[in-house]
């Protein structure tokens, strides 16, 4: 088993302060792959320090940043096998998965960051004035374990971009990636405190940086009740916080698809419901379908998921296992029908798999039509019409994703027009890494990706002429 004694801090690999350890533990098999030893908040002050010095330091100009950024992608698609090894060994993704997507997702994420900053007008006339866009300061980027790599690079790359030092706080359960992503930028000669990497607890390394009076921006990505935190935290000092939090996304298909449209659009939200074993914050999870058509998109939906189960990896960890459990007991005892799959899963012998499950006649009233439950469950309700899908829809506290379908693809996107949610896919899933993303109500604040997620990282100020002279 791998020992990763020291953290990345000011450019250099340094045994930390903290000394407790934690094993980072492979879910395919149950057993420890890794060990690293945990930062406290005595790191938290050198790293926040280091990050300090630099900000404030010599200048690291705009077409020196991005240049590092290349190749910083460019090494990254060199080393991708790994990168996604390691992913694989400390979340679980399948190989093909983690090659794909968990470093081919961040390898698109990070090249259209450079195209975005490299024609960026960080000065913009405005009148006889002009207005100065200038880097925030240093930035706390805290990323969660199911999309490591990608997390991580949608914040640093952004932040760097901008001219924003960073000290990155992986999720204790996927420091491993982390640390080669430090590995890596120090190869390609990103400048001594510009990334700081910390293991640590979130109660003890995340609540330090939200608190820390020289952190002038969080930038977080995890559950809803964490970002609550975090954002109390921050508020102690005014600092700029950016939360993308959880969700409870519905695929809603309208009345007017053809046979051979519906059971595509069935298809594609089962598919992406259960991408990454569902563990994905913009998953479609509640598949709400015209009253009429239940029958067939039951079935549809069970094929499916029953071609799909075999591919996915398990869940991350035990208690995750536990929690998804929990959720599927639940939902039985409200009255939701297991249409694929069992409410009853058992632990296996090793490892965290479960079973895809789908659930039906699922009601708002039930818990699981409202609450996140970050796994392979997805949720079938039924509408009676575009005023009810849409009511459907946005019942919940979240909105972060969503898809509608459609026959008459202007009134898809009207519906679209109608939903609570950051994101709106209409008739499939549409990729375009410069639109933003991001959640409305408890689904957070603020956009990454793009140039309104470079525009997180910037400070606005206006510059004003002196006032003409009379003679």
């Amino acid at each position: 088993m791998d020992k990763h004694e020291n953290i990345y801090l000011d450019g250099t690999w340094v045994l930390p302060h903290g000394d407790e350890w934690h094993d980072v533990i492979d879910p395919r098999t149950g057993t420890p792959t890794a060990s690293v030893r945990l930062a406290d908040e005595q790191d938290v002050d050198r790293a926040v320090a280091a990050a300090r010095r630099a900000f404030e330091g010599a200048a690291w100009p705009l077409p020196d940043r991005l240049r590092a950024l290349r190749a910083l992608h460019d090494r990254i698609a060199e080393r991708t096998d790994e990168f996604a090894d390691l992913i694989s060994a400390e979340m679980g993704s399948p190989d093909q998965f983690s090659r794909q997507v968990q470093v081919g997702m961040p390898l698109g994420t990070l090249a259209t960051t450079i195209e975005v900053a490299e024609s960026y007008d960080f000065d913009e006339p405005l009148g006889p004035s002009f207005l100065a866009r200038e880097p925030i300061g240093v930035v706390a980027a805290i990323t969660p374990w199911n999309f490591p790599l990608h997390q991580a690079m949608a914040k640093i790359g952004s932040a760097l971009a901008a001219g924003c030092p960073v000290v990155l706080k992986p999720a204790e359960l996927t420091p491993l990636s982390s640390y080669l992503l430090a590995e890596v930028a120090h190869e390609v000669g990103v400048p001594a405190g510009w990334l700081n990497v910390l293991a640590g607890r979130g109660p003890v390394v995340g609540e330090a940086l939200a608190r820390h009076p020289d952190v002038d921006m969080v930038t977080f990505t995890g559950s809803t009740a964490v970002g609550r935190r975090i954002g109390a935290l921050a508020a102690e000092t005014v600092k700029r916080v950016t939360l993308e939090l959880g969700g409870k996304s519905p695929s809603v298909l309208l009345d007017d698809l053809s046979t051979e449209e519906f059971a595509r659009a069935v298809q594609t939200s089962v598919g992406f419901g259960l991408m990454n074993t569902g563990q994905t914050c913009a998953a479609w999870t509640r598949l709400i379908v015209p009253e009429e058509r239940y029958d067939e998109a039951v079935a549809i939906a069970t094929a499916t998921a029953a071609a799909v189960g075999p591919t996915l990896g398990p869940l991350v960890s035990e208690t995750q296992w536990q929690r998804v459990a929990g959720h599927l007991r639940e939902a039985v005892e409200d009255g939701a029908q297991v249409l694929h799959g069992t409410a009853e899963p058992s632990l296996p012998e090793a490892g965290y798999r479960m079973e895809p499950v789908l659930l039906g006649g699922v009601t708002q009233e039930m818990r699981v039509a409202r609450n996140e439950v970050f796994g392979p469950v997805l949720a079938l309700s039924t509408h009676r019409g575009d005023d009810d899908a849409v009511a459907l829809a946005n019942a919940t506290p979240y909105g972060l994703s969503a898809g509608v379908f459609g026959g008459d693809a202007e009134r898809a996107v009207a519906v679209a027009r109608r939903i609570r949610s950051g994101t709106v896919h209409v008739n499939g899933l549409n990729s375009n890494r410069l639109a933003p993303f991001g959640g409305y109500r408890q689904s957070g604040n603020g956009r990454e990706y793009g140039r309104l997620g470079l525009e997180e990282f910037l400070e606005v100020k206006s510059i004003q002429p002196p006032a003409p002279q009379e003679n």
